[in-house]
């Protein structure tokens, strides 16, 4: 039964970052709005061509490329927003999970509502800041 426990306490502490984690991450977030109303099967074609898409990125320019794209075709609307040097720790645990299953420079799975989709693109690794090493942070 102790064996269990202590088991379990140590994947629910793998589960989360720890507290002194200062590494920092350079994400690109790749919105697009769905034209409304949808039905069904046109909803199911919009998610199936984005994902397609946002599956041929394999680097941050990428993405750019075919937000152009799309705003020449007028397939969707939607933004690109970079957000450098972003605390890995502060995202949201399923978000970590989900970048840790993607190489560098790929895009997620696409996530969001019945009126937007997302995916997010990691620029680069997860880093140390410059100054963290010298003030003896891990």
């Amino acid at each position: 039964m102790i064996a269990a426990l202590v088991a379990l306490a140590f994947v629910a502490q793998a589960a989360r970052p720890p507290v002194f984690d200062q590494r920092r991450i350079d994400l690109l977030q790749f919105e697009v709005r769905l034209p409304e109303p949808l039905s069904a099967a046109d909803r199911a074609k919009a998610v199936a061509t984005f994902t397609a898409d946002t599956r041929t990125i394999r680097a941050c320019p990428d993405a750019a490329r075919v937000a152009a794209r799309y705003r020449e075709d007028r397939i969707f609307s939607g933004t690109l927003t970079s957000r450098p040097n972003v605390p890995y720790a502060a995202l949201p645990a399923p978000l970590r999970i989900e970048l840790a299953k993607v190489p560098t420079g790929r895009a997620t799975r696409p996530f969001g509502s019945s009126k937007e989709l997302r995916v997010l693109i990691a620029c680069s690794e997860p880093k140390l800041p410059r100054n963290a090493a010298s003030q003896g942070t891990i």
